[in-house]
C-alpha cells in the first residue's frame, strides 16, 4: 500500500520529482549489497510490498500485505535491486505458510505484523543477510534512521523499478494527524522527515525502518519497525506509522525461532 525508500526507510508520495529514476520520495538509488536484508513480496509476479529477512526460513512483513491472500499467488524475492531485470544473485522463493499476528485488526491496522515461512532456506551471501531487530536506541548519536523500498514516486503510481533508500531524521514525530485508535505508541513508531522531503508511498508496506544502534558499545544496524500506514504521500510533512517490532519479541521467537548472530560489517549511514 505504501511506498518508500531507505535502508530503513513516511507519508504517500506526491508527484514532485524524486531527484532520480527511482522510487521512494527523496531517496537515493541503492547499489548491490547495500541492503541485503530487504525483500520484495509479489503477488502473481507483481511487487505488492516489502519485508526483511528474520532468519533463513522466515521473513517479516505487515499483516495487511499478506493476510487473506492465496499463498500460491505469493513469492518472496531476496537479493534483488531491480523489479524488471533479474539480478545475478537474486533468489525467488515460494511460500509455505503465512502467520499474521493473531490480534491483528484490519480496520485500525493495530498489530500490523506477519511472518512468512518460506518453502526452502535462503542461501546467505553478500546480497542476502538477516538483520537483527530491537527497540529504538534513544541514546544513539546521530538519532536517525533509514527506509528502503520499491514504493511509488507519486500517489497512485506503480512500484518503482529499482530499490532506493532515504533518511528518516525524526523517530519521535508528532502523529496527532491520526485518530486515537490509529496511533498507539506501545505498538507503533511515529517517524518522519522534519525537512518534509522524504516519505514512503504505495507498495512500501512492510519495508524496514533501520537505525545504527550502539547497544553494548558496538555500533550495529538494526531494524526497529516496518512501514504500516500513512495518510498518503502527497504531503511529505505528515509522518508515517511503523509497527514497533520490539513489542512482538515473544511472538516472533515462539513462531520463527532465534535470529542468527550478526555477521555483516557495519555500513555508515
Amino acid at each position: 500500500m505504501l511506498a518508500l525508500i531507505f535502508s530503513v526507510i513516511v507519508a504517500f508520495a506526491s508527484g514532485a520529482p524524486s531527484g532520480g529514476t527511482g522510487r521512494l520520495i527523496g531517496g537515493t538509488q541503492a547499489v548491490e549489497g547495500d541492503f541485503p536484508f530487504v525483500v520484495s513480496i509479489s503477488r502473481q509476479d507483481q511487487h505488492i510490498c516489502g519485508g526483511f529477512i528474520y532468519n533463513d526460513r522466515w521473513v517479516v512483513t505487515t499483516a495487511k500485505c499478506v493476510d487473506g491472500k492465496p499463498i500460491e499467488e505469493l513469492k518472496v524475492t531476496v537479493g534483488s535491486l531491480s523489479l524488471i531485470t533479474p539480478d545475478p544473485e537474486e533468489q525467488i522463493i515460494t511460500i509455505l505458510n503465512i502467520v499474521p499476528f493473531d490480534q491483528y485488526e484490519a480496520t485500525t491496522q493495530k498489530h500490523d505484523i506477519a511472518l512468512i515461512e518460506l518453502s526452502r532456506p535462503i542461501v546467505f551471501g553478500s546480497t542476502a543477510q538477516p538483520i537483527r531487530y530491537d527497540e529504538i536506541d534513544e541514546l544513539a548519536q546521530p538519532w536517525e534512521a533509514k527506509i528502503v523500498g520499491w514504493g511509488a514516486t507519486f500517489e497512485g503510481g506503480a512500484p518503482a523499478t529499482r530499490l532506493r533508500w532515504a533518511p528518516i531524521d525524526n523517530l519521535a514525530a508528532d502523529c496527532r494527524a491520526y485518530g486515537i485508535d490509529e496511533y498507539i505508541q506501545n505498538f507503533m513508531i511515529c517517524a518522519g522527515s522534519d525537512s518534509g522531503t522524504v516519505s514512503p508511498c504505495q507498495y512500501d508496506e512492510g519495508t524496514p525502518l533501520t537505525q545504527i544502534a550502539n547497544y553494548g558499545g558496538v555500533p550495529e544496524e538494526i531494524v526497529v519497525g516496518i512501514m504500516s500506514k500513512n495518510q498518503g504521500c502527497a504531503d511529505l510533512s505528515i509522518p508515517s506509522i511503523y509497527t514497533r517490532l520490539a513489542t512482538y519479541y515473544s511472538w516472533l521467537l515462539q513462531t520463527a525461532g532465534q535470529q542468527p548472530a550478526p555477521t555483516r560489517s557495519l555500513r555508515q549511514f
